[in-house]
């Protein structure tokens, strides 16, 4: 990517600490005039100063002293954005934060737009686009492995998966567009069975990492995990139970919850967004007709659905009719006993068959007020939803719906290009579907310029002409 010195020429400042009171706050200025101004704050400059060292200086404005503070020098383009920049650790007071703001506006600073200091960052050649955005979700991460899928794309590891992509396509590109350029000696650079096997290793490779989407997005987001079941069979229950508070009214009063009920539960490697929902019955009003259609289309959009069965009065016919309709609105279920203190010893085993009759994972069986079985049920959940990831460290996860729908687009012009080639389509227009997967890889990452094609040509090739 070409380096661009500054973006803009203009110097910005803003708070790069959270807003409010707090024990230190960092203002950040960054641009061609960072040292400058910075000086023009202090009655002892540092404009001599080495890079990377801090300095502990009074800093003052038109109308005196403003506080002590411990200010931070990155010269020479060794910072984050590429650019001069300096940041000053004052005292957290929101006075102070904006006498320090003003300060620097006023003597010609610019108070920055959002995100403006990690554009500059991408402007400047010191992140790519797709670890630029893997700052904001690291910034936003909640759990340790949306943090660590963040901290890998941030590190780079995202963005050499696209590098390589895109270097095997352009060498062939390359080589197809040459062929436009001798295409009166009728000369074939680009061997077509080559050609075919690498467009269909790419496609395969992009199709999986555009498939990982659907993982990255519920580790990003977290897993939304409807409970679903019959009125009384102790949704609201078993929903407060694992979030250890009353956020849903419990009651015997069958309908009692009519829409549904959100809450995030965080386990120690993931997040769940636990949704309780209206009991699946026939509607007795119009109100409850609409809580039980949300139901239904919370369970469509959710990562997973559990279903919550009373065992002393839902009869194994009905649960199974409930569960039928489920699995033709999700492809997960999962199906919870409830209530098992009220029936001793009673035989599991018509439970366990009628639900492993559906192809159904085995049921678990609980008590949803009794605080030991609830636990044993959140850690029975953290295994099963961790059970297929314990290789997601070692692979490349999508997490972005606009990388995704980036590696979407290089798949389709990848079996743009194979059909062509079946179909004995001329040289430029499989050179021109060749030529939008590379712009839809370098989308990704914001090296987009076909002109690089030009330039593979004639770093591999003498063309005298």
């Amino acid at each position: 990517m070409a380096n661009q010195n500054v973006f803009y020429g203009d110097t910005i400042v803003a708070r790069a600490t959270a807003a409010g009171v707090g024990a230190i706050a960092v203002v950040r200025v960054s641009g061609p005039l960072a040292l400058a101004l910075t000086d023009a704050l202090l009655k002892k400059p540092l404009g001599d100063q080495p890079s990377h060292t801090a300095h502990l200086r009074s800093v003052y404005d038109s109308e005196g002293l403003m506080d002590e503070a411990l200010i931070t020098l990155f010269k020479g383009g060794k910072s984050y954005t590429g650019e001069d920049t300096v940041e000053v650790s004052v005292h957290g007071s929101e006075y102070i934060v904006s006498r320090v703001l003003r300060a620097y506006m006023d003597r010609g600073a610019r108070l920055a737009d959002p995100g403006e200091f990690t554009q500059r960052s991408f402007l400047n050649g010191k992140l790519d686009l797709a670890q630029a955005e893997a700052v904001a979700d690291l910034i936003a991460s909640e759990h340790r492995m949306a943090h660590d899928l963040a901290l890998k794309q941030l590190k780079g590891g995202f963005s050499k998966d696209i590098a390589t992509l895109r270097d095997r396509l352009l060498h062939f590109t390359s080589l197809v567009e040459l062929e436009l350029d001798f295409a009166e000696e009728d000369v074939e650079f680009a061997e077509r069975s080559e050609l075919k096997m690498l467009v269909e290793r790419i496609q395969l490779e992009v199709l999986t990492l555009r498939d990982s989407f659907a993982l990255g997005n519920v580790i990003k987001k977290g897993l939304a995990l409807v409970l679903a079941g019959r009125p009384n069979a102790g949704k609201s229950t078993l929903f407060n139970a694992m979030l250890n508070e009353d956020r849903a009214i419990v009651s015997d009063i069958a309908g009692t919850t009519r829409d549904a009920i959100e809450a995030q539960l965080n386990f120690e490697g993931f997040m769940l967004r636990l949704i309780d929902t209206a009991g699946i019955r026939e509607a007795t009003d119009v109100i409850e007709q609409e809580g039980i259609a949300r139901t239904f289309s919370h369970v469509e959009k959710a990562g997973a659905t559990m279903y919550l069965l009373d065992m002393g009065s839902c009869s194994l016919a009905d649960a199974e009719q409930d569960l039928m309709m489920l699995k033709q609105k999700t492809s997960r279920v999962w199906v919870v006993c409830n209530k098992v203190d009220l029936l001793g010893n009673a035989d599991r085993q018509p439970w366990l068959d009628m639900v492993a009759g559906l192809g159904l994972e085995e049921p678990w069986f609980v008590s949803a007020r009794d605080k030991a079985s609830v636990q044993a049920l959140r850690l029975a959940l953290e295994a099963r939803f961790l059970g297929g990831l314990s290789d997601v460290g070692d692979q490349t996860v999508v997490t972005n719906v606009r990388h995704a729908e980036s590696l979407d687009h290089c798949a389709t012009e990848m079996q743009q290009v194979l059909d062509g080639m079946a179909s004995g389509l001329s040289g430029d227009l499989l050179a021109f579907h060749l030529r939008e997967g590379i712009r839809a890889l370098s989308g990704i990452t914001g090296e987009i310029g076909v002109e690089e094609i030009l330039g593979s040509i004639f770093s591999k090739f003498c063309i005298g002409k």
